[in-house]
Order: C-alpha cells, then structure tokens, then sequence
C-alpha cells in the first residue's frame, strides 16, 4: 500500500508524502504524520456499515454531455447518524488527488451526490470518517 499521511488539525489522509499545506485546513506540512493505519481495513469488523459503496453514472441531469454524477453511500447498511455516532466528513480523491471534503452533521443522511467532469479517468477513491470508528476507504474506476 501506498504510504499515508494525515493531517493532525483536520484528519485529511494524503497519499504518497505530505503536501506543503494541508488541502482542507492549511495546515503547514510538519502538522501531517506517516500513518499507514490511518485507514481501516475493508474486511475489519463493521465494515457493512462504514465501507463507502460508490455509484457512478456517465448521464447527469444537471449538466449534461461534459459530466457524470456520482452517489456515494457509507455502507452497505445505514451507518447511525445520531449526536453521539456519526460521519463526520466524506473526502473524495481523482487518482488520488484530493479534489473535495463534504462535511456532515447528525441531521443528514450518510450519503452524497456529486458531478465530476466526464474528461477524468483512473480511479476514484474515497475516504469516510466515523467519529466512533475512524476512517475507511473504497475505490471505483471512472
């Protein structure tokens, strides 16, 4: 596995080394540590409810020919979304590149939607955070 890095202020995971700043917080780089366990593994214990499960369609009804929608879900079963458990934040990577963070409160649902330019290909990942049960990740190719 590639080596990790995460911020210490925000929990952003980098992948490969640590930016100058972090892209979520702006951190400087000596706030992000090496942590290669950052992530859960995705057969751990828990996995149906944390495990992100990603749907990706090339047809958009916001913004056709030129984007794709995206839906992401934590879990194959409905994570809780209640004050004391919940997720947090979900951060969205194009070839592992961070491209956005979508924060969430107990009020929503564990789900986005998001419209990514069709012209990306390679691999989308991404990475969720429970405050109880830390990070996971899952992976599509677009």
């Amino acid at each position: 596995m590639e080596k990790l890095f995460v911020c210490q202020v925000c929990g952003h995971v980098e992948f490969g080394q640590a930016p100058q700043n972090c892209p979520v917080c702006f951190a400087p780089k000596d706030k992000f540590i090496a942590d290669n366990n950052a992530v859960m593994p995705s057969e751990k214990e828990g996995k149906e409810k944390h495990v992100p499960q990603i749907m990706i369609t090339d047809d958009c009804g916001l913004i056709p020919d030129v984007c794709r929608d995206i839906h992401i879900k934590i879990g194959s079963v409905p994570h809780p979304m209640v004050p004391d458990h919940w997720i947090t934040w979900i951060d969205i990577y194009v070839n592992k590149a961070y491209s956005a963070r979508y924060m969430l409160t107990p009020n929503m649902q564990p789900a986005v939607s998001i419209h990514l330019k069709k012209e990306h290909s390679g691999v989308l990942t991404v990475i969720e955070h429970c405050n109880k049960h830390g990070r996971w990740m899952a992976e599509a190719k677009l």
